[in-house]
């Protein structure tokens, strides 16, 4: 522990750590915030529902793009600059969203943004792990998490209040006031660092490959399921991605500060975990995205109120996290990740069984379990990530495990719309609520399966308990 965290006085510790949780809940917050927005800015602008889905991908891009780059420029030259730019540059760039008057300026605005929602995501945990205990680690983590479960909670309940009051252009207003109260609590509480020092030379052309890759493979993922395998954007999206693999491998064997460490994927313990994680996001996202249509056109709900319902997921996810990270910084991470996995693969099979005639409250509980299995999964998790890298890799720990999380999005909504929309297709001589219900549980099913390996990963990827803590202190 360096001297600068044992000079810390708990009250600067958690002031340390809310300026983190801002940033958590911002990640969480813009992209709840601004899709219910999209109706209103496709109806002003006058575009399609493809042309205005590139609002948020757009934003998704640029910074599952940019986390591995801006975690490894952290190490290199501090985390708090970095950070405090990050919000700087959505503060800007969000009023910037506000005042423009034309879709192609919105979507630029909002690439733009996403460079600075890159900054901030690939420094929060890091900055998290590096001023406290390790004793500690797992507590703040999972008290990050939830933070972003409420994230989540609050962007579409406060976007549509804001919509329905002013209009669309007060979301990016509102997302500005975040960044604004980020900056500013993160500029006067987190400590200055220096990194690991300018000796070596930032590996520029690992990130040029880093960055096509990334942006190919999700905008050909994104896509898959509207274009087809055959579309020439597809596969000239999955042969510059291919290619791009290659160039970073050729590359980081002989850079002397390469950008993407392939050293930390020597760590059993780690590649696991983040093997685990990209699993949970996957199953997350797959059945998520389902939901709503189930209580929409198979049950008959409103869209008011399936909005309402949807709060499920995230408020058991809140719960959980703050807990299990308490609990693992006592009893490890091993057992709670597993359990969390397996308890996941319950909640799925659970929905895959649910139907027209099943109780509301009987689904509502399924949804909060998957919620609440997937927070007692992350926390530790995340914990166990943070905690077996060097120090000075923290910040490309970081990029990768934020990367993983939007990558396990994009895979798990493209893979449980293609399974969903062929038991559609197979099905379609019965009406929509009867071939629904089958057609979503072959996805969850899935799901569940994919639980069980990711559980099997969290069970065998090691051990690393955490020391004795006597009076307060490490042992």
């Amino acid at each position: 522990m360096s001297s600068q965290v044992l000079q810390q006085t708990p009250p600067r510790k958690k002031y340390i750590l809310t300026s983190v949780a801002v940033g958590a809940f911002l990640s969480t917050f813009d992209g709840g915030v601004v899709n219910v927005g999209l109706p209103k800015m496709a109806a002003e602008f006058r575009v399609s529902i493809s042309m205005i889905q590139w609002v948020p991908s757009v934003y998704l891009l640029t910074m599952s793009a940019l986390l591995i780059i801006f975690g490894t420029l952290a190490d290199m030259y501090g985390r708090k600059h970095i950070y405090n730019g990050g919000y700087a540059v959505v503060a800007v760039f969000s009023i910037l969203c506000a005042l423009t008057n034309n879709i192609s300026l919105l979507i630029l605005t909002r690439l733009l943004q996403g460079v600075g929602g890159a900054m901030i995501m690939a420094n929060g945990l890091a900055i998290a792990t590096e001023n406290y205990p390790p004793e500690q680690r797992g507590k703040n983590i999972g008290t990050l998490a939830s933070v972003a479960a409420i994230g989540s909670l609050a962007g579409p309940s406060l976007g549509g209040i804001v919509i329905g009051l002013w209009g669309w252009r007060w979301i990016f207003i509102l997302n500005c006031l975040v960044a604004a109260l980020g900056f500013t609590v993160s500029h006067f509480i987190i400590p200055a660092d220096r990194g690991k020092g300018k000796a070596k030379e930032f590996d520029a052309w690992g990130s040029l490959y880093v960055i096509v890759g990334m942006v190919s493979f999700i905008y050909a993922i994104s896509n898959l399921n509207d274009f087809g395998w055959s579309s020439p954007a597809i596969l000239i999206s999955l042969a510059l991605f291919l290619l791009s693999i290659l160039a970073v491998a050729i590359q980081e064997r002989r850079a002397e500060n390469p950008v993407l460490d392939f050293e930390l994927f020597k760590v059993r313990i780690f590649w696991t975990s983040i093997i685990a994680a990209l699993i949970s996001f996957i199953t997350m996202y797959s059945s998520t995205i389902l939901i709503p249509f189930y209580y929409q056109k198979v049950l008959g709900y409103s869209p008011q109120a399936a909005g309402l319902f949807m709060i499920a997921f995230p408020l058991g996810m809140a719960v959980m996290a703050v807990f299990a990270g308490r609990l693992s910084d006592k009893i490890g991470y091993a057992l709670l990740t597993t359990g969390g996995m397996v308890l996941n693969a319950l909640a799925l099979i659970l929905l895959a069984n649910v139907g027209l005639r099943t109780p509301l409250v009987q689904v509502l509980l399924a949804v909060f379990g998957m919620g609440a299995s997937l927070g007692l999964f992350q926390a530790p998790n995340n914990s166990c990530i943070m905690g077996n890298v060097p120090k000075n890799k923290l910040g490309i720990a970081t990029g990768i495990s934020q990367l993983v999380k939007n990558l396990g999005m994009v895979l798990g909504i493209t893979l449980s719309v293609a399974v969903f929309q062929y038991g559609m297709r197979a099905r379609t001589g019965l009406a929509y609520p009867d071939a629904f219900a089958p057609s979503a549980a072959t996805v969850y099913y899935l799901a569940a399966g994919l639980s069980i390996i990711g559980a099997l990963f969290s069970l065998n990827r090691g051990h690393s308990k955490p020391l004795p803590i006597v009076n307060g202190k490490k042992a």
